[in-house]
């Protein structure tokens, strides 16, 4: 079945649950972060994002467990009530129980901040060789094996754990970059067991020659050799599926690939490989925009709006490309002098893992362009760029029903859920001016005027038609990015990863069947 077909029949079905009785989530983050309050007694609240409440809807059976790391002094802490590594969880509705790990110290920076951050996030953005990564290769090697390692191989006899504890067929569901090894780990422990192992990869896979340009082969071979213990492999888009595909035979030589079915045979087991374009929670973004938060927020924001308004919504991270996005506005108001006092630029700007120098050194360039502009442009009664350096949610949502036009010029992206927000808030027929290499181009591409992150003049001459497209022109791609999002929203996400792990389980049921008879 073609794979457009697959999907808007699968979106058809969004009451379709997997069907097990036994699921195991693993992730490097847990649902519930436990803090430690003043008065030293032990408080809870669920994670952020909408993935949690996406992936918790999709199960019906009788018992979910979560595997992942204790990130805070509060997940120790709460790991003393666990009664045979396991806690029930706070979240109301919902039958779930948590086995969080506690690593060293030692060994959660080397996982995380070392391998996860420096190397891995880099790596698969294609910027290792444009940041610096001051690691000597023994440091390197130091990381991945007493950090990243021995992270993964917790994670992974955690998941036996559970295994072991209920002896029946079980769905395992590992989330992102952090644990490539531990499906490996997982399918060798228990080979004879009935059990499927799906990943899902929220950012980009970079072809074959990066990977053995970046790292070292041991490295690369561990990786490729460890998402091969999945039974589905999920990926953002379909070139980040072919990437993985065409790279498979050039890191593992005695590896069979199907490119065509998204086929991987490799020492006896098959792996799928797919895409899954992920998506936001429509409804919860609306509910959202239209609480009482708000509304307050909104007060706030309509004072700041010029004649037109461009925005930018992004955590501040290269990957993002904030500076030079902040170029091309730089470049619109001198080619255009028309536009000054009229066009305003709001930036609402996340700080992101302000504990790596990279980051640091990002963060001032970000605002040493923001305040160059603003002095070189700026005139009584109008600043050019209002930035909010800060991580309210609700305000940078609220502040996307008032954008004209919507700069996400990200360098690489496995999705920038921002370019599907924007058009499902917004109010004013706002223009998305979006990057290429962005994930969400593959579906938002028609809704869009498109641009390559690179080229600031691009940019610059993108901004300037999206401010002066005809009311008509901005309508319809308004009305195509809003109904691509609503058609594709995260319960389809999860419906289409659903639809193939329920194949995936009719076929061993029947397999099963077959041998019992003979």
């Amino acid at each position: 079945m073609p794979r457009h077909v697959r999907q808007t029949r699968v979106a058809q079905k969004q009451t379709e649950q997997i069907d097990t009785n036994h699921l195991i989530i693993v992730s490097n983050r847990g649902p519930v972060e436990y803090m430690v309050s003043q008065n030293k007694t032990l408080k809870h609240r669920r994670g952020a994002g909408g993935v949690v409440t996406a992936l918790l809807g999709a199960v019906k059976q009788r018992e979910v467990t979560w595997v992942a790391l204790a990130m805070t002094e509060g997940d120790r802490l709460a790991l003393k009530q666990a009664h045979h590594g396991l806690l029930p969880s706070p979240l109301p509705d919902q039958p779930l129980q948590l086995r969080y790990i506690a690593l060293p110290k030692a060994v959660y920076r080397k996982y995380y901040d070392t391998i996860s951050n420096q190397v891995l996030w880099f790596l698969q953005h294609y910027l290792f060789d444009r940041y610096e990564v001051s690691l000597s290769a023994d440091q390197m090697q130091d990381a991945w094996e007493h950090g990243y390692c021995q992270a993964n191989q917790a994670l992974a006899e955690a998941v036996c754990a559970e295994l072991d504890r209920e002896q029946e067929p079980a769905v395992v569901l590992l989330q992102d970059y952090h644990l490539y090894l531990a499906p490996a780990i997982i399918r060798q422990h228990h080979c004879q067991q009935p059990l499927i192992l799906q990943q899902f990869i929220h950012i980009p896979w970079p072809e074959v020659r990066y990977w053995q340009t970046s790292l070292p082969t041991n490295m690369t071979q561990a990786i490729y050799n460890g998402l091969l213990g999945n039974d589905i492999l999920g990926f953002q888009t379909r070139r980040d599926a072919q990437n993985f595909l065409e790279s498979v035979p050039a890191v593992l030589a005695d590896a069979e690939v199907d490119r065509d079915k998204g086929n991987i045979l490799y020492g006896h087991h098959r792996t799928l490989v797919r895409d899954y374009p992920i998506s936001i929670s429509v409804s919860e973004e609306r509910r959202i925009v239209q609480s009482a938060a708000g509304r307050r927020a909104a007060q706030q924001i309509q004072p700041l709006l010029g004649e037109q308004t461009i925005m930018r919504v992004d955590r501040i991270e290269p990957t993002k490309n904030i500076v030079q996005g902040f170029q091309a506005y730089e470049q619109l108001l001198e080619q255009h002098p028309e536009l000054q006092k009229k066009v305003s630029f709001l930036a609402f700007l996340v700080p992101s893992r302000q504990s790596l120098p990279l980051y640091q050194r990002y963060r001032n360039e970000v605002l040493t362009a923001i305040a160059d502009i603003n002095q070189n442009f700026g005139r009584s009664g109008w600043t050019p760029i209002s930035a909010f350096v800060q991580n309210d949610r609700t305000q940078a949502l609220v502040a996307l029903r008032f954008y004209d036009v919507l700069l996400v010029n990200s360098l690489i992206d496995g999705m920038n859920l921002v370019a599907k927000e924007g058009p499902i808030v917004n109010q004013r027929n706002g223009v998305l001016v979006l990057s290429r290499t962005s994930g969400a181009f593959q579906q938002l591409e028609s809704a869009s005027l498109p641009i390559s992150p690179a080229d600031t003049l691009e940019t610059a001459e993108a901004l300037f038609q999206a401010l002066t497209l005809s009311p008509e022109e901005r309508g319809h791609k308004a009305d195509l990015a809003r109904q691509e999002v609503e058609h594709n929203d995260l319960q389809t996400w999860i419906a289409q990863q659903v639809h193939d792990l329920n194949a995936l389980i009719e076929a061993q049921e029947a397999w099963s069947a077959y041998k019992r008879q003979d």
